[in-house]
């Protein structure tokens, strides 16, 4: 069945050389944005969630810029979840376009399926270790595993991309290693107008969530998301940002300002878990109800990473504590 979007809506040109492409997701979200930039390699930077609906789109949407889709040369990923790498393989397909990404999203763009097994294995025992009820472990996890493989396609990853690097093909645009809503995050940046194309580092409507992932190799310790995602956002406001073309809603005009916020933000909802904590120990999972009452089980992730985040904090400030009891951790202030 033929999509009804209207392209013509969803195309703008938001630089002399870079288009906006407004895709439908399947997701919460909602739509994503897409960045087509011209230069001596054409370039598509993310490619939207692979259904037939936003392959559409995408197909009219780069018709409307004046191009075809074998004109794409290659596409730069900002990271490894659905909504932004989805059709990678089918662009690849028609364009036989360079893929280009932070080596921490190779294995999942491969769908290497011991790594796999490894990061379902580590949601098990996280979700164990937080409180999370042992018979809806099982259904989050089997959720994770269908909907990666519903919305994405096994594809490669050509050319790893490093923090300070220049783009490849793309003269004038920097790499900036940004982790903490995803670990293998970048955004780019060209110094000469102060223009970013940001991935999922910052929105104007909503906070971004640093999602818990496992630790990189294995043997190392659980990342602090939140920890890493505020290191981001402050070594960004260190550079000349104009503007931030997001992966979401609408360009961010006033960076250093917005990025402030959403870190006192922060502060703001540590000290609200601290005082949750008040009269009794909890767990993560304890605390996620409180937080957020009316939220689905389905985003557990989500609402656990974001509690967990802010509980790192308050353990590394030591303004909070953490024990395991038979296998759980628990949270307490120590009084």
């Amino acid at each position: 069945m033929k999509s009804t979007i209207n392209v013509e809506e969803r195309v703008s040109r938001v630089a002399p050389d870079i288009y906006q492409i407004i895709l439908p997701t399947p997701f919460p979200i909602g739509d994503i944005n897409v960045y087509l930039i011209e230069g001596s390699s054409l370039t598509l930077v993310d490619t939207g969630a692979k259904t037939d609906e936003a392959w559409e789109v995408l197909v009219n949407a780069i018709k409307k810029c004046g191009y075809r889709m074998n004109d794409i040369d290659q596409v730069v990923l900002t990271h490894q979840h659905p909504d932004h790498c989805g059709l990678v393989e089918r662009i690849r397909e028609v364009s036989n376009a360079r893929v280009l990404g932070h080596p921490l999203i190779a294995p999942f763009i491969k769908q290497d399926q011991e790594f796999f097994n490894y990061y379902l294995d580590f949601y098990k025992s996280f979700y164990r270790n937080n409180g999370v009820p042992s018979e809806l472990i099982q259904t989050l996890v089997e959720n994770s595993e269908r909907n990666y493989g519903r919305y994405t396609e096994q594809s490669e990853v050509h050319t790893f991309l490093f923090h300070k690097q220049m783009v490849p093909n793309l003269n004038d645009w920097q790499v900036l290693y940004t982790p903490g809503h995803a670990q293998g995050h970048l955004s780019l940046l060209r110094k000469s107008d102060g223009i970013m194309i940001g991935g999922d580092l910052i929105f104007t409507h909503i906070a971004t969530n640093p999602l818990i992932e496992p630790p990189y190799p294995s043997s190392g310790k659980r990342p602090m998301t939140l920890i890493q995602y505020q290191n981001s956002l402050q070594m960004c406001c260190k550079e000349k940002i104009r503007i931030v073309f997001s992966g979401h809603g609408k360009a961010v005009v006033n960076f250093k300002e917005l990025a402030q916020f959403r870190l006192n933000r922060n502060w703001i909802k540590a000290e609200r878990i601290r005082k949750l904590l008040n009269k009794e120990r909890k767990t993560a999972f304890q605390l996620v109800k409180l937080l957020f009452p009316n939220r689905d089980n389905k985003e557990l992730l989500s609402t656990l990473s974001d509690t967990l985040g802010h509980l790192d904090l308050l353990v590394m400030l030591h303004q909070v504590k953490a024990a395991p009891i038979c296998g759980v951790t628990y949270y307490y202030l120590d009084t």
